[in-house]
């Protein structure tokens, strides 16, 4: 559509249906039409033009309940051959009666005095500083909620074991799990708005791909399958060797979250040495060289992350086993120098049963250094 310069952010309103409801002045002004040309009218019809196709694709996501924004480059009617930009944000409205459910169009003209390409960079850099403001809150939510989780978990088992009813330690629990749905939904939306790289942008990390089975030679898949078995015969003797006394330093800048898995793990039978950060889980280390069997430790924290922690580690006991733990999606810690793929991880949140679990597996396993 055409459209002429007007500072005042203009706001359409639409039923599911994509008719539209009403208008403000600055929507009317904007694209010079009259409430009589709008109300009651398809959206994709007014003013008798045509709309940038990509608005369908964004509508059709809106009524599914999906926020969408994005930017349109459209010609100005009063400056020959000149460019403008509008930038379309677009929300659902639920109603009690999903029949009267709207949709909300605000947009706002970004060309007001500067160049298109300084806007759109302008737009980059505050979608870029939203993705990664959702991906830390996202973290920290994901800590909170393993922490809820997990009591509720413990206090069900607790209820159950008194013969009490466990319905509102059930409810907790389920509640926990809609917030889990949420924070998944705002970390998707933010990729979405801001692609994060993936393992296969990093070419220089020369990231190895999977080969095919179907691709194998005889000799090959003789050997393969002679090295599985003998792993499995290491995991199995580790499984009858280990008993549950190991020793596991557990490393979160989350206090909640370290009480709460270290009574779980001492519960499990294990003794768990706790730090705050990585420089603290260092200071530990060394006075507990050759004691310690895991490291249990989340991956960003403050004065020393994990992986840099596990490097000095590693120079220490260069056979440590660690399981890595973080609220951040198998791209975020990959962008943290770490491959989800080569190194025993836990997604938080988790429970008490998938974080005994996750060390179990680890320590059943052949000590070998991190990728």
């Amino acid at each position: 559509m055409t459209s002429s310069t007007n500072s005042a952010e203009a706001l359409l309103v639409l039923d599911t249906l994509l008719n539209v409801r009403a208008a403000n002045k600055a929507f009317y002004a904007m694209f010079r039409l009259a409430p009589e040309e709008c109300v009651g009218h398809n959206v994709y019809e007014l003013g008798g033009r045509s709309w940038d196709e990509k608005l369908q694709s964004m509508l059709e996501l809106v009524v599914l309940g999906e926020a969408q924004s994005d930017h349109f480059e459209l010609i100005h009617d009063e400056k020959a051959g000149g460019q403008g930009v509008l930038w379309l944000s677009a929300r659902l409205v639920p109603s009690a009666d999903p029949r009267d459910a709207t949709i909300l169009l605000q947009i706002e003209d970004l060309s007001g005095g500067k160049a298109v390409e300084d806007m759109l960079e302008q737009r980059t850099q505050e979608l870029k500083g939203f993705a990664n403001l959702a991906g830390r809150s996202a973290h920290e939510l994901n800590n909170l909620l393993t922490v809820i989780r997990m009591n509720a978990d413990l206090l069900e088992s607790i209820l159950a074991d008194a013969n009490l009813p466990p319905h509102e330690a059930v409810d907790i629990r389920q509640a926990a799990e809609r917030a889990e749905t949420i924070t998944r939904k705002l970390l998707l939306n933010s990729r979405r708005v801001f692609p994060q790289p993936t393992g296969l942008d990093l070419a220089a990390r020369k990231l190895p791909l999977p080969g095919s089975p179907l691709k194998e030679s005889a000799e090959e898949r003789a050997r393969r399958e002679t090295e599985d078995a003998e792993s499995g015969q290491v995991r199995s003797l580790a499984n009858d060797e280990r008993t549950g006394h190991e020793t596991i330093l557990l490393v979160d800048d989350e206090a909640s979250l370290r009480k709460l898995g270290t009574r779980v793990l001492v519960d499990a039978g294990y003794r768990v040495l706790e730090a705050s950060d990585g420089a603290m889980a260092l200071r530990i280390a060394a006075e507990e060289v050759g004691e310690i069997d895991l490291v249990l430790t989340d991956v960003e924290m403050p004065t020393l992350g994990g992986r840099g922690m596990v490097d000095e580690l590693h120079e220490l006991s260069p056979g440590l086993r660690v399981l890595f733990m973080s609220g951040y999606t198998d791209n975020e810690i990959l962008r943290r120098g770490i491959r989800a793929a080569e190194t025993d991880f836990l997604q938080k949140p988790f429970t008490a049963e998938s974080l005994r679990a996750a060390v179990r597996g680890v320590l059943s396993k052949p000590a070998t250094r991190v990728a």
